[in-house]
């Protein structure tokens, strides 16, 4: 068994106080004070480390690595293929620019859809006609982690083409509409982003016989 008295200090007491010169006294008065004083301090360092022996200390657990960033801002942000932008350090020479990439945990499209139709509308005895091009998907985004999420879609927004869904996107910078979504821990939340293309056809001149026609009817 393991003995935790606590450790025993022992003093040593020298006399000084007699003259160097005395012939009881072998060693001179300085040396002997160097002496003690390496004594008392070599006394020290052993109750010390009898103290650290008999007792635990408590040294802190190392904490796991934090979460390598997905993108340069605080919040994660995905481009409309769903590919999470990596983050972007310093360029230094010799290396590659990091690639997006895909984690379909993390996001992912449920449906793309894309349709076209004609409209009309009469206006000043014609009709304006366009034919109308409708692009739809939705994003599945789930925050993996156990702190909120923000995620920012970085949605394409091609030359002619506006976005015609709900909700509107928060700001639209050049080519790329950003749309903010607001996650919790464990929570899956979906966007559905639609954009459309009007090409205008040649108008259709309304006759003036058919007008009358329609209305002698």
């Amino acid at each position: 068994m393991a003995d935790n008295s606590p450790p025993t200090l022992v003093f040593f007491v020298l006399d000084f106080s007699r003259s160097s010169n005395s012939t009881r006294a072998k060693i001179p008065l300085m040396k002997a004070k160097r002496l003690f004083s390496q004594l008392v301090f070599t006394s020290a360092l052993a109750v010390m480390a009898a103290a650290g022996a008999g007792s635990q200390i408590a040294v802190e657990a190392p904490r796991p690595p934090a979460r390598d960033p997905y993108s340069p801002y605080l919040d994660i942000h995905v481009d409309e293929h769903c590919r999470i932008l990596p983050k972007i350090s310093s360029p230094v020479s010799g290396t590659k620019k990091p690639r997006p990439f895909t984690d379909p945990a993390i996001c992912h499209l449920e449906s793309i859809e894309k349709s076209q139709h004609l409209e009309e509308t009469v206006a000043g005895g014609q009709v304006l006609r366009s034919k109308v091009s409708i692009t739809e998907q939705e994003y599945l985004l789930q925050d993996i982690v156990s702190e909120p999420e923000i995620f920012v879609v970085e949605q394409f927004v091609p030359e002619g083409w506006v976005v015609d869904s709900d909700p509107q996107p928060v700001k639209v910078v050049g080519a790329t509409a950003f749309f903010r979504v607001n996650a919790q821990p464990g929570e899956i939340v979906r966007l559905h982003v639609g954009l459309r293309h009007a090409k205008p056809l040649p108008p259709r001149i309304i006759k003036a016989s058919s007008q009358s026609g329609s209305s002698g009817n």
